[in-house]
């Protein structure tokens, strides 16, 4: 494990330059995260997951109108086997305007004897409203999928995004289910 040691000294009057400090939290948080891009930041539940998130603008962010950085992605997860059913996770709610580009899948067990389907949906309706054969999958066996093919991809602020589970394993469900949506 490395150790990352940074050491200001400021006294009354001082003046903290803004870029300088930007780059050093940015120099801060690609060295905990392994050089991750800062600009992939998720909220909800990812947050617990990030070992370092910065929440204002200016942070290699692209802010929103109040100040507030607005992330890149969420992440959902459901724990334990999976079943059926509809807005199985809490709900997320977008906090800026956004474009869904990917969904990523990823289980712990995997699905055996039939793929794995997720569905996920804007204000009570599928993104794949129009092509349910595009709603993202993952191939019975298989840990991860992705999916970049989309009816609806973009969102406000406001809207909120529910994950429903329409198909699991026949032979094995599967277990723990992370969604990612960037």
């Amino acid at each position: 494990m490395a150790t990352i040691v940074r050491q200001y000294s400021y006294t009354a009057g001082n003046t903290i330059d803004p870029d300088e400090n930007n780059a050093n939290e940015n120099a801060l948080y690609n060295a905990i995260n392994g050089g991750l891009d800062n600009d992939n930041i998720v909220a909800g539940a990812a947050i617990a997951e990030s070992k370092i998130a910065f929440s204002a603008a200016g942070h290699g962010h692209t802010g929103g109108a109040d100040g507030k950085a607005i992330p890149k992605g969420f992440l959902a997860t459901i724990v334990g086997t999976l079943t059926t059913g509809t807005s199985l996770t809490p709900l997320l709610v977008m906090i800026g305007s956004q474009t869904v580009s990917k969904v990523y899948l990823n289980v712990k067990t995997a699905p055996t004897g039939a793929d794995l389907i997720v569905d996920i949906n804007k204000n009570g309706t599928s993104i794949w409203n129009t092509t349910q054969a595009d709603r993202p999958k993952i191939l019975a066996g298989a840990t991860s999928g992705t999916q970049t093919s989309f009816d609806t991809t973009s969102f406000v602020e406001g809207d909120l995004i529910t994950i429903d589970i329409d198909q699991v394993g026949s032979t094995v469900a599967g277990a723990d289910l992370t969604i990612t949506i960037k």
